[in-house]
C-alpha cells in the first residue's frame, strides 16, 4: 500500500447506509479502506508488551480446546505459540498510535461519542478468536494478508455457547455469508451477528473499529455516584405521623415519601453532567504515548496539528468536555474548539480560519497538556 495516512470511505450515500444497513443487516465493503502499513506486526507486538496497554492471546480451532492469555504479556511468549491456530488481540491502539486513531475521520457519519476504540488483532494461519457475537457494532478492516469470514444468524445470550470459563464462543454456527477480506476490504456487523474469521495466511492483520452501546446500568451508576458526590445528607422525616392502622405495614405514603425523597437527590444538572463526563473518557489513558509527528508529517505535509488517539472531545453549548472535564468557553474559543471536536487532524487554512487571540491561548495550554501536537 501506498504510504498515506489511513482512511475509510464509506461507499455509499450514509443516509442509504443508515437506512439499510445500521443496526440492521452486515454490509462487506471492498477497498473501501487505504493508508493501513502501519502497524506491522512487530509494532503491535511491542505495544502489547507495555504496562497498561490492555492485550490477550487466544489460541485454538474448531471445536477446541481454546485457551486465552490475558496481559501483561511477557516476551518471551510469542516463541511458545508455534507457527498456526493464534491470534494477539490488542484492545484500544488508537488510544496509543495517534496515526492510527486518524482512520476514525472516515466515520463522520455516525456522531462522535459512539466510537468506543480500534483493536487490532494479528494472526498466523489458521489463528481466530472463535465463532462468537459482539454485543456493539463493528467495523472490521483487513490491513495486511487475508482472512475468511463467514457470517451467521442474529444470536443473544441464549445461543448455545461451547464451555469455556471466559470465552463466549458459540456452539455450532449455520453459515449465510462468507467472504475473503483482502487488504482494504471491510466487513460491518451490526450488535448480534454471529460470525468467525479465520486468516488465511501468516500475515494477517485486521483494525477492529467498535462502536460504545452504553450499557444503562452502568450509565445509572454514573449519575448516581454524580449527583450523590454533589448532594448534602437529608434524613427522613415525619412530624405529621398519625398513629398507623397496622404498625406491621410500610403505608404507601410512607413508600412514596422514602421513594420521592431519593429521587430528589437526581438533580437535572447532575444528570447532565453524569452523561457528558461518562461520554468525552476515553476508555484507556494513553497520553504517556508521543504522537509520531514526523511519520504524520510525511505522509500528509497538510496537516498542521494533530489530536491525540487518546483525547476525547465533545461539546455542550459554551462548554466542552475533554477526557472527563469540563471547560467554559468564551465566543471567541468556540469555533476553534468546535473545528477540534469535529475531526483529528487539522490544515493551516482551517485553523487560520476560526483563530483568535482567546483561541490560540487555549490550543497552546492543550498543545502543553499533551492534548495535541503541531506538526
Amino acid at each position: 500500500m501506498s504510504a498515506t495516512l489511513p482512511n475509510f470511505t464509506l461507499p455509499l450515500a450514509p443516509e442509504a447506509f443508515l437506512r439499510d444497513y445500521w443496526q440492521k443487516k452486515p454490509l462487506f465493503m471492498p477497498a473501501a479502506a487505504t493508508g493501513l502499513d502501519s502497524p506491522d506486526a512487530d509494532t503491535l507486538a511491542g505495544l502489547a508488551l507495555e504496562d497498561g496497554v490492555e492485550a490477550r492471546i487466544i489460541q485454538g480451532a474448531g471445536k477446541g480446546p481454546w485457551q486465552l492469555q490475558q496481559g501483561p504479556l511477557d516476551e518471551e511468549i510469542f516463541s511458545t505459540l508455534g507457527e498456526r491456530d493464534w491470534t494477539l488481540l490488542v484492545q484500544s491502539v488508537d488510544h496509543f498510535l495517534t496515526e492510527t486513531s486518524l482512520l476514525l475521520d472516515g466515520f463522520a457519519f455516525l456522531p462522535g461519542w459512539r466510537v468506543e476504540d480500534i483493536m487490532m488483532s494479528y494472526a498466523v494461519t489458521g489463528g481466530s478468536v472463535g465463532p462468537h457475537f459482539d454485543r456493539y457494532d463493528v467495523f472490521l478492516i483487513q490491513a495486511h494478508g487475508s482472512r475468511r469470514w463467514q457470517i451467521g444468524e442474529v444470536c443473544d445470550e441464549h445461543s448455545p455457547r461451547l464451555p469455556h470459563p471466559d470465552l463466549k464462543l458459540l456452539d455450532g454456527m449455520a453459515v449465510r455469508e462468507e467472504y475473503i477480506a483482502m487488504p482494504g476490504d471491510v466487513l460491518y456487523l451490526p450488535p448480534g451477528v454471529a460470525h468467525h474469521g479465520v486468516a488465511e495466511d501468516d500475515d494477517c492483520l485486521t483494525w477492529s473499529v467498535g462502536f460504545r452501546a452504553p450499557d444503562y446500568q452502568m450509565l445509572m451508576a454514573e449519575i448516581a455516584g454524580e449527583c450523590l458526590a454533589d448532594a448534602d445528607s437529608h434524613l427522613f422525616t415525619d412530624p405529621q405521623r398519625t398513629v398507623p392502622n397496622n404498625p406491621a405495614i410500610l403505608t404507601d405514603q410512607d413508600r412514596q415519601a422514602l421513594v420521592r425523597g431519593a429521587l430528589d437527590l437526581l438533580k437535572p444538572e447532575g444528570i447532565e453532567r453524569a452523561v457528558y463526563r461518562w461520554l468525552s473518557t476515553p476508555r484507556q489513558d494513553g497520553l504517556e504515548f508521543a504522537i509520531d509527528d514526523h511519520h504524520i508529517r510525511e505522509r500528509d505535509p497538510h496537516t498542521a496539528l494533530v489530536r491525540h488517539g487518546s483525547v476525547r472531545l465533545l461539546m455542550q453549548g459554551n462548554r466542552v468536555w475533554l477526557n472527563g472535564e469540563p471547560h467554559t468557553l468564551t465566543e471567541q474559543q468556540r469555533p476553534l474548539v468546535q473545528l477540534l471536536a469535529s475531526k483529528r487532524r487539522y490544515t493551516e487554512s482551517e485553523l487560520e480560519a476560526v483563530m483568535t487571540s482567546t483561541a490560540r491561548e487555549l490550543l497552546h495550554e492543550w498543545i502543553e497538556q499533551g492534548f495535541f501536537a503541531p506538526l
